[in-house]
């Protein structure tokens, strides 16, 4: 069984993941293995693995914290492995993974007992699942929260801030520099996406800053 890395309970969750995106903003999501190799030779400091599935997921963990990176596997998508508490105690436990994204309250509230980093998916699409979303929050008390489609963080900022003390990481629909500039401006400490064009931005924006490298 794999030890669990015990900055997860000496260091607030919150802080954590703001700290890994301060200089390295941009979040890799991985949407299948064959992508794998490119995201590990990225300068990110946070993986979300968004597709996998029971036989693969240990390899792919264990190759991410090779690379120095911290793993988020996206609960709801996983296959092959059941959405209980057991799950979670299997992927913390016995495949070792930083934390979790997932949009279901349960998962969040075990992952935090199991001493995972918990990031909790909220889609916003009016206002209606705004306000079950915000309510979603303050239930299950996650370490941040990402919003898809990120487009809309620049006009939800404001009414979250007011409900919610978290962090806020941009998803979905990001594809380009404007994206991610828009994101950014409006508030949020990061964004997640699978366009290699932002990977080899922030990558060079890295290489070229010795600061940011040594991050």
């Amino acid at each position: 069984m794999k030890m669990k890395n015990s900055v997860k309970h000496n260091v607030n969750g919150a802080q954590r993941i703001s700290y890994c995106l301060k200089r390295r903003p941009i979040i890799t999501s991985l949407m299948n293995a064959e992508e794998l190799p490119s995201v590990l030779e990225s300068e990110s400091n946070i993986v979300f693995i968004l597709k996998t599935d029971i036989f693969v997921i240990e390899s792919i963990v264990e190759q991410i914290r090779e690379a120095g990176k911290l793993s988020f596997v996206h609960f709801d998508l996983i296959e092959g492995i059941g959405k209980d508490k057991t799950a979670v105690a299997y992927l913390a436990e016995k495949v070792g993974i930083d934390g979790i994204v997932t949009t279901k309250n349960t998962a969040i509230i075990e992952a935090k007992k199991q001493g995972l980093l918990t990031i909790q998916r909220l889609f916003v699409f009016d206002s209606v699942s705004l306000d079950n979303g915000i309510k979603m929050t303050k239930a299950s008390d996650p370490d941040a929260i990402e919003v898809l489609p990120g487009m809309v963080c620049r006009r939800i900022m404001d009414r979250i801030r007011t409900e919610v003390d978290v962090p806020v990481i941009a998803g979905g629909l990001m594809v380009d520099f404007e994206d991610f500039d828009t994101a950014l401006k409006s508030g949020v400490i990061g964004i997640s996406t699978s366009s290699k064009e932002l990977w080899r931005w922030q990558d060079e924006q890295t290489m070229s800053s010795p600061s940011k490298a040594s991050m």
